[in-house]
């Protein structure tokens, strides 16, 4: 493929197109060095071509690459293609970006003395083995070549993220995509006039976090004796976004017959609390 350079993102990423006319993004150490528009970019030199079906796809795609910097990123695109190989995976793209960003965000987390436990992690390990195993080489791989521990509350993230990046099944894409619409629909009118950015990185966070909110909730509904603590903190600290929470808590309950746990309220406030704050900026 040739790649002549539509936009120069920074020196190892450029924007292209390919011959159906689909934007790219096309990766290499150097790619863009001392380049122009217009210009071609040596075939040595691309070591990653991420195709995006629509411009919005694209723009996802372009804030991931140029946030997260590319230490996490190249061991991330490294680690999951070895795991490609060595279970023969079939992953959506998506991986590469939601997993760096989940790994450089909890490092960053971990830097500021916070760790957030995983109380699903026992029964991702019953559900999911074969990821459960990934997320385990994953925790050595980090220590390894990053230099940090994770705690083992990590693997189950992990695993959820690889997980989430196969082919699911239909009914649960069908049932997911409900659970997640009736949420951001109480998202939007409790903000009103919220209009969700759909190529802004704190909203694409969000709607993973939900999916996989979803996905947990599908397959095995559990209550657990959690330590209320830091839920207590969030909650008095960030009031307008607990009342949000509280209106899809009650959703869950009359709906789908189901109490959310305090841990799940944690996390849903925390996503919209940052959605919500960057929409008031961007206004």
């Amino acid at each position: 493929m040739v790649v002549r350079i539509l936009k120069i993102l920074n020196n190892n990423l450029v924007l292209s197109k390919d011959q159906q006319g689909r934007e790219v993004i096309v990766k290499g150490c150097g790619i863009a060095f001392q380049k122009k528009r217009g210009q071609e970019v040596e075939e040595e030199k691309i070591e990653k071509i991420f195709i995006a079906e629509t411009p919005q796809k694209s723009k996802q795609i372009q804030n991931y690459l140029t946030s997260i910097p590319e230490q996490y990123f190249d061991f991330v695109a490294g680690f999951v293609d070895e795991m490609r190989a060595e279970y023969g995976l079939e992953l959506n793209e998506s991986i590469y970006f939601a997993l760096s960003d989940h790994i450089y965000g909890t490092i960053q987390r971990l830097n500021r003395g916070i760790s957030l436990k995983n109380m699903l992690l026992m029964d991702i390990k019953q559900l999911y083995r074969r990821e459960y195993d990934i997320g385990v080489k994953m925790l050595k791989a980090v220590q390894e070549e990053l230099g940090q521990e994770l705690p083992l509350d990590e693997v189950g993230f992990i695993a959820l993220h690889f997980v989430n990046a196969q082919d699911e099944n239909g009914t649960d894409v069908e049932e997911i995509s409900k659970i997640v619409k009736k949420i951001r629909r109480i998202v939007s009118k409790y903000y009103a006039p919220m209009v969700f950015q759909e190529d802004n990185l704190y909203y694409q966070r969000f709607l993973t976090h939900l999916k996989y909110f979803a996905q947990r909730f599908l397959h095995k509904k559990l209550q657990y004796d959690e330590d209320t603590s830091l839920y207590e903190m969030v909650r008095k600290q960030y009031k307008e976004a607990y009342g949000c929470v509280k209106l899809i808590y009650l959703m869950m309950e009359e709906d789908y017959q189901y109490q959310m746990t305090e841990e799940e309220m944690l996390y849903l406030i925390i996503h919209i609390q940052k959605v919500a704050e960057d929409h008031k900026e961007i206004q």
